[in-house]
């Protein structure tokens, strides 16, 4: 390494170093390429073990100078280390897995020198993966970019990214970061800064990538604890520390009016409902009835001789539930332990799932305050002395429950079923993001699941490099029908009555029909409690009988879909199955299924379009027998291509079964 500046420099760059080699050297180049050159990189090592050192040992650039921790003391140990040696008269925070845009430190320069009554000025980042890719913005640091909204939105909660700061040396004076805040210590040092009144800005352009990965000091600790339970500890002790030096101005009464926000919310929303869940079932739930589960498990337990357990959350009808059989019935030979975690409203697939492997339904167990954890344990640990043992879970939180208590020798998939990526939403899939290490595989059922699923891992930091284990797998095979043709033509909604499915909009093309057709249509609603003022319109409510519902479908001659949104859509599989023309919305999967040659789309989801355009294709194909038929014969026909009973069993049963990795 070159002898460093014999000189003060303009900026001093502070970047504590602690196990992050992967990224390090694109970080250093990323400084040491600046447009502005005049700077400083003062790397702290802190005690790293990954070959970090090496990578810092090995930087020849005069303007680096290395200082060494012995061992690891910690983030906020490492900050006031390089404070401590930063000579510049500004000094500029970089992360050792970030990386500066080329103009980052001559554009925050530059604004210091215009305005120097400012003592702190950031700027916005672009949040970027593993690899580089950008995934998405911070949305609380573009809510506050004048100075006026900083001040705001400060005592609430951080809004000026870390690694972005420019602080003028001067101002800074004595401040350092508090060691006390183990991970707010950005966070209270601006407000620290506030409190003294000096002034923070930020420049609305992205100066730096700011990476997420799970092994970032962002993606290991914020995991850790409750959001609010952070905001309040941060806060506690930025006040206590304010009181205690006897400071008390504005800014220490707006914080405290934001610690009894945020206290108020983590009652409301993290104490109250597992408090009110875990009251309820103390007292609904029948102790004879937990007794009776307490021993169906003991005596499961030590006679189960397989290695494949699955966690499925109900018996009764349904198109997961059907899934769920298809996937148990694969490795039937196996003897798999069957667990339902849920109570089912019926039970109308038991003996599909009985037929597959042992059933145990210990719902109370599982879910009770007081046996919850002993349940989980047991189930581990019978997993855990198993040879080649499979654990296999979907729609239900069990499964990730059981992941921390495992062997990493026991293989983990976990079947997502419909999903759709939603920034602001998708709450649970994101706490469960926390154990996407563990689990070897997700298994997607459908084309557009996949696709949504993985635009979520990427939008969560998740490279397409780490995305490799999303499994692509068929959905289960419908019962099939065979082409058959009505004396007057059969129109089948098959639904529950929702705000996404819109029933009532399917009634209003029924309206229309008997209009323009009067007596020419039979109409069925099954899965919706009858309404009144609809005399042509049959309701049938919900069919729970599997071949029940099949004679239903075989009755009518086109389903209707008229939903907002759907995923996969497994009554418009069963619906062409069965030899129905299909007359649906363009939504989920159900355009990879649907189209002119056997079916209809409409060309928006919006109401007027949908209801002129559905009414006029199901008059046009009850006019027209030959193109009915043709319709029906081609659905019947596409259905079996895609949904071979044989390809399903041969997916799943080659990944249950596959050797440990």
């Amino acid at each position: 390494m070159d002898a460093p500046l014999n000189r003060k420099p303009t900026v001093s760059v502070v970047m504590p170093v602690h196990n992050c080699a992967r990224f390090l050297r694109e970080a250093i180049d990323s400084v040491l390429a600046q447009s502005f050159t005049d700077f400083e990189l003062v790397l702290v090592d802190d005690g790293s073990t990954d070959g970090s050192a090496a990578i810092m040992d090995g930087c020849s650039d005069h303007r680096i100078r290395l200082v060494k921790h012995d061992r690891n003391r910690g983030l906020v140990a490492a900050l006031n280390t390089g404070l401590d040696n930063a000579q510049g008269t500004f000094i500029a925070r970089m992360d050792g897995d970030d990386v500066m845009v080329p103009h980052r430190l001559a554009t925050q320069v530059r604004f210091l020198e215009e305005h120097p009554a400012v003592a702190l000025v950031a700027a916005f980042v672009d949040l970027i993966n593993e690899d580089g890719a950008v995934t998405g913005v911070w949305d609380t640091d573009r809510e506050a970019v004048m100075e006026a909204a900083i001040r705001a939105l400060m005592p609430k909660t951080a809004c000026i990214a870390h690694p972005t700061v420019m602080i003028r040396r001067s101002a800074l004076g004595a401040l350092s970061y508090d060691p006390r805040q183990t991970e707010g210590e950005d966070w209270d040092l601006w407000l620290r800064m506030l409190s003294r009144g000096l002034r923070i800005a930020k420049i609305p352009e992205a100066l730096l990538l700011y990476r997420q990965h799970p092994s970032s000091f962002t993606g290991t600790n914020k995991s850790r604890q409750v959001l609010e339970l952070r905001l309040l500890a941060m806060r506690r002790r930025f006040l206590l520390g304010e009181w205690g030096a006897l400071r008390l101005n504005r800014l220490h009464l707006d914080v405290l009016l934001a610690q009894v926000r945020s206290l108020a919310r983590h009652v409301r929303s993290n104490l109250l409902p597992p408090l009110i869940r875990s009251t309820y079932r103390t007292l609904t739930y029948s102790p004879i009835r937990m007794l009776r589960e307490q021993r169906a498990l003991k005596r499961t337990l030590a006679g189960w001789k397989g290695h494949h357990l699955f966690l499925f959350p109900y018996m009764g009808v349904g198109g997961a539930e059907l899934v769920h059989t298809g996937i148990a019935a694969s490795v039937s030979d196996m003897h798999p332990l069957i667990v339902i975690t849920g109570f089912s409203k019926d039970r109308a697939f038991e003996d599909r799932f009985t037929k597959s492997g042992t059933v145990l339904e210990i719902p109370r167990l599982l879910n009770h305050p007081w046996t919850s954890r002993a349940t989980h344990r047991a189930i581990a640990q019978k997993l855990n002395h198993r040879s080649d043992a499979v654990l296999s879970g979907a729609l239900t939180a069990a499964f990730f429950d059981l992941l921390p208590l495992l062997k990493r020798e026991v293989r983990t998939y976990f079947v997502q079923h419909a999903f759709l990526y939603q920034p602001a939403a998708n709450l649970q899939h994101k706490q469960w993001l926390r154990f996407y290490d563990r689990v070897d595989g997700y298994v997607l059922t459908s084309e557009m699941a996949r696709k949504e699923f993985d635009k979520f891992l990427f939008h969560q930091g998740i490279p397409a490099s780490r995305s490799t284990k999303l499994i692509a797998a068929p959905s289960a095979a419908p019962v099939f029908g065979e082409v058959r043709e009505h004396e007057r033509t059969g129109i089948l909604f098959v639904g529950r009555d929702s705000a996404e499915k819109r029933l009532d909009l399917f009634l209003r093309i029924t309206n229309e029909l008997e209009v323009r057709a009067p007596g020419k249509f039979r109409f069925t609603v099954a899965g919706a409690a009858h309404r009144a003022g609809y005399p042509h319109v049959v309701f049938l409510g919900i069919v729970r009988d599997p071949d029940a519902m099949s004679a239903v479908y075989s009755e009518h001659d086109l389903f209707v879909l008229t939903s907002t949104r759907e995923g996969h859509c497994l009554v418009v599989t069963e619906a062409m199955a069965h030899g129905l023309v299909v007359v649906s919305t363009p939504v989920g999967d159900v355009p990879g299924r649907v189209d002119r040659s056997n079916g209809f789309l409409t060309s928006t989801i919006d109401e007027p379009p949908v209801l002129k355009e559905s009414v006029d294709a199901i008059i046009a194909v009850e006019s027209d027998h030959l193109l009915m038929h043709r319709l029906k014969e081609a659905a019947i026909a596409r259905i079996r291509k895609d949904y071979d009973p044989e390809e399903f069993r041969r997916v799943y049963r080659a990944l249950l079964t596959r050797s440990a990795s």
